[in-house]
């Protein structure tokens, strides 16, 4: 009976440390880096048209994903806004189910150098 309670238990252990930890960032390859980078095309776009700042994706270093009611993709990219390259974190928060009030997505941008994040919603 001994024996069968450590066999239980090591088999538990390795069952949780073998398992990804839901809800960490995880970095993304494949089709979901290809997703990935199109959700980040389309935001830069979708703020460039409205009064943010005009920014093209010159290098994109890392991309996690993180579900967090909702998914949070975390952008390590060098940017450019036609005069300058700039390293900077894009955050694209994603609810699809707010859509329908203009919420559905949030884009952060915070750039070295610059003091001030950038924070839309729509």
């Amino acid at each position: 009976m001994q024996a069968m309670k450590v066999i239980f238990v090591l088999g538990l252990a390795l069952a949780v440390a073998s398992a990804s930890l839901v809800g960490a960032p995880r970095p993304l390859e494949g089709d979901d880096l290809k997703e990935a980078e199109q959700q980040l095309s389309t935001a830069l776009s979708k703020l460039a048209t409205g009064d943010g700042p005009s920014y093209e994706v010159v290098n994109l270093i890392s991309v996690t994903s993180q579900v967090v009611a909702g998914t949070l993709r975390t952008f390590k990219v060098e940017l450019s806004d036609g005069a300058d390259k700039k390293q900077c974190t894009v955050k694209i928060w994603s609810q699809p189910w707010l859509e329908e009030k203009g919420t559905g997505t949030n884009i952060k941008v915070q750039c070295e150098g610059d003091e001030a994040e950038l924070d839309r919603t729509w």
